[in-house]
Order: C-alpha cells, then sequence, then structure tokens
C-alpha cells in the first residue's frame, strides 16, 4: 500500500520556521514533565512567543508542580495539535524557568491576568523550552480540501498525496 504522506525532514532555520509555523496556528499545547516517572505530569500551555533561535517562552507560576519538576529534571516533551488544519507536532528538548523583568513588560498581556497580578508579580517567571528535536505532521491545503481529496479517493480509487511529515532538528 502506498503511503500517502511525503516525508520532508527539515533542519536548522527550515525546522525553526516550521516550529514558528504550527505554533501559531495551534495556541495551545500540552507540556509534559518529569518524564522518568510515568505518567508524565502533562497540562495545556499557551507559548508567549516564539524566539528566532526556535524557544517556546511561557508565563509559570514560581511556585507550581511544572516549575518545580524543571528543577528536578530539565527535560520536557511539548504537543501541539491543530485539527481544524490537520497540523500536529511533538518536540523534545530542555527548559529552565528565569525571572526577566524586561521580558516579562514585553510579553505581558492582559490574559495573564487570570494567573498573576499584574507583571511586576514576584511570583511570574518565564519558562524557556529549548527544543532538540521532534516530528510534525500536516496537510499541505487544510481540512477541507482533505477531506475532499478522501472523497474523490473513495469514489475513483486513487490515492492522494496532501500529508507531509518530518523530523525537526532546530
Amino acid at each position: 500500500m502506498k503511503e500517502s504522506n511525503s516525508i520532508e525532514n527539515l533542519n536548522g532555520q527550515a525546522a525553526i520556521d516550521k516550529i514558528k509555523e504550527l505554533v501559531k496556528h495551534g495556541r495551545t499545547c500540552l507540556m509534559m514533565t518529569d518524564l522518568d516517572n510515568r505518567p508524565f505530569t502533562v497540562r495545556p500551555m499557551a507559548p508567549q512567543k516564539v524566539t528566532d533561535a526556535g524557544e517556546l517562552l511561557f508565563f509559570s507560576d514560581r511556585r507550581s508542580n511544572k516549575n518545580l519538576d524543571i528543577e528536578a529534571s530539565s527535560d520536557m516533551h511539548i504537543t501541539f495539535s491543530n485539527d481544524g488544519d490537520n497540523e500536529y507536532m511533538s518536540l523534545f528538548g530542555t527548559a529552565r524557568t528565569y525571572r526577566d523583568q524586561q521580558e516579562i513588560d514585553e510579553l505581558y498581556n492582559s490574559f495573564a491576568n487570570t494567573w498573576f497580578e499584574g507583571k511586576d508579580d514576584p511570583n511570574l517567571t518565564i519558562i524557556r523550552f529549548s527544543p532538540s528535536e521532534g516530528h510534525y505532521w500536516d496537510s499541505k491545503h487544510g481540512k477541507a480540501v482533505q477531506m475532499v481529496g478522501i472523497l474523490i479517493g473513495a469514489i475513483t480509487g486513487k490515492q492522494t498525496d496532501d500529508g507531509r511529515e518530518g523530523d525537526l532538528k532546530p
């Protein structure tokens, strides 16, 4: 049986560009910490920014379990899912926590007020996730076009080639 996805492994800047694209389309991710223990500790998070180096920045409370997990082990796994356009990404890497008021001032938005008492909240920290490797899956034309292709394939018996996937090495 023919594989419908085409493989496109991405390295360096091409991988960083793909990470930026998929993070922009799927704003919420699942952040997994404490990877040495099963089940992993998993929580939904929203990155505040993807840097030019492909690092993801998150806000976090210095007292949170995720900060404690990162202090114990910097290994982290993050997954993104954008079901609307059939885009998915899994990233492995390391994280660190810190407080930098200048970065906080740059990134802070009113949405963060849900968890913090303003940008000067002393408990507000940044998690900087540096991906070392990952994998992505996406469709070339989005879900609607892909569904039409599947329908045509079911009627005609011809396979469609709308998907891409590949390894990411920023």
